[in-house]
This record gives structure tokens, C-alpha cells and sequence, in this order.
């Protein structure tokens, strides 16, 4: 009789757990325990290994660059993870919980498979949006993943992040939480010096005019095509750039090299 895989694999796990109990250090000396449990380590459950040296070898703007957007990327993984964890249909409570976990969110709004509002908190939204990009699924994308946009209004630049709600195989509808980036500045350090451009949108310019900066020259869809940081301007004008990937959206994020 053949084992499931599945059956077989948990099998082993235990067999490793076992082995670590009182009065099986036989067992853990033996060939196949240093084998299982090489295999155990290596594909199961791999160490967390930091490597502390590498940012010693960092240019002086990336580093500090990096520092800077600690927290605040922080704060968006967070928001990545809870959105992705959820499962169901989004009810008022939902709504609740990720605005009172995530204050710096300007909403959350329940959309149907055609990117219609069916239901939001607020009930009037102070940005009209337009969540017809949602439709769309992202470049190397499953239709389950992550989807975002970024657009311009009146009021200012809004981030669109949506969770598909899935039927069958076919998204049914859409759970959406929008937000401002300029309400994650507080988790940032010396937000002046941070520029955040998004899908054509400027969404924080900080202390200058972002058409005054090098960023603005560059052709963004051909650069991120081959890297996903670097330098861009030089002498005092220099800024370094990396890109965070948000629902398949490019993230870029840039300060002074110097």
C-alpha cells in the first residue's frame, strides 16, 4: 500500500519531534536522523540567519535611506499580511478592525465584480476614486493576489489596495482599504528628504518639487524593468532609489545620496 505524500511527510515530522524526546538520543545518532534532520532544516524550518556585515557595506545614502523607511514599511507589510489573512465575506467588522489597527487608513470599502461600490466606511468618502484598475490582474500575477493603483485627485494622491473576494476561481467582488502615503510620514524619519512616486502619481515630494529632482527624468518602466534600486543625478542633486512592490504596483521611494 502506497502512503499519501502528505501522510508520509507529517510522518517524518513527527518522527523528527520524537527524536528530540528523553531517552532517544540512540536514535538521534544514527545516519538517517542526521539526514532527516538536515533535510528538516533545510526545507521545513531554515534558521533565521542575519547577516549583520552587509550593512557595514552599504553606501551612506542607502543605509540611511533604508533606516528611515524601517517603520514605516513596517506598517505596510502589516497591513499586506492582515488584508491576505483575511477570509469570508468583509462585514462591518472588518471594516472596524483594520481601521482601528491601521489609523493611518482613509478607508474601507466592499466593491462587486465590476468594481461598483456596494458598500464603504465612510459612508461618503472625502476622494472620489476610480476602482475600475482593480479589474485588471497585475504582471506575474495570480487573480487571488494583491492588487493596487494610485491615482490624483483634488485632495490629494490616494493608494488603492485591494483583496480579491474569490468564487470559485473567479473574483466576485473586491475588499478595498485606500490611504494616503502622506499619513505614514510619522513612522518615517525626516520626512522632508523622502520623495514617493507611484504609478505616474506623486505621492510626497517632500522638501522640493518632485519635476526639480533627477527622478523626474527618468523612463521608470524601463529602469525598474532591470534593477530595483540605485543612484540617479549626481553632485549634491544625487538620489538613491528603491522599489517596494505593493499589490504588484511599483513602490518608489528615493532620498539624497548625500
Amino acid at each position: 500500500m502506497r502512503v499519501p505524500f502528505c501522510l508520509a511527510f507529517s510522518c517524518a515530522v513527527s518522527a523528527c519531534v520524537l527524536a528530540l524526546l528523553p531517552g532517544c538520543s540512540t536514535l538521534t545518532e544514527t545516519r538517517a536522523w542526521k539526514t532527516t534532520s538536515g533535510l528538516y532544516y533545510t526545507y521545513v524550518n531554515r534558521p533565521v540567519k542575519l547577516d549583520l556585515a552587509s550593512a557595514e557595506t552599504l553606501p551612506e545614502g542607502e543605509s540611511r535611506l533604508a533606516s528611515r523607511l524601517m517603520a514605516l514599511d513596517w506598517q505596510i507589510t502589516e497591513l499586506e499580511r492582515t488584508m491576505e489573512a483575511l477570509g469570508g465575506m468583509p462585514d462591518q467588522n472588518t471594516a472596524d478592525m483594520l481601521l482601528r489597527r491601521f489609523p493611518w487608513l482613509s478607508g474601507v470599502t466592499v466593491l462587486d465584480g465590476d468594481a461598483n461600490v456596494f458598500a464603504s466606511v465612510p459612508s461618503i468618502p472625502l476622494k472620489q476614486l476610480d476602482y475600475t484598475p482593480l479589474l485588471t490582474v497585475p504582471p506575474k500575477s495570480s487573480p487571488r493576489a494583491l492588487r493596487a493603483c494610485a491615482q490624483d485627485t483634488p485632495m490629494g494622491p490616494e493608494i488603492i489596495l485591494a483583496r480579491p473576494i474569490m468564487r470559485e476561481a473567479e473574483p466576485a467582488g473586491f475588499l478595498v482599504v485606500t490611504f494616503d502615503f502622506r499619513s505614514l510620514l510619522p513612522y518615517a524619519d525626516a520626512a522632508g528628504d523622502i520623495v514617493a512616486r507611484a504609478s505616474d502619481v506623486t505621492l510626497w515630494s517632500g522638501d522640493r518639487m518632485y519635476d526639480e529632482t533627477p527622478l523626474a527624468e527618468a523612463d521608470w518602466e524601463e529602469v525598474l524593468s532591470r534593477r530595483s534600486f540605485g543612484q540617479i543625478g549626481e553632485g549634491d542633486s544625487a538620489m538613491v532609489w528603491i522599489v517596494r512592490y505593493l499589490g504588484g504596483m511599483p513602490l518608489v521611494i528615493a532620498g539624497p545620496a548625500r
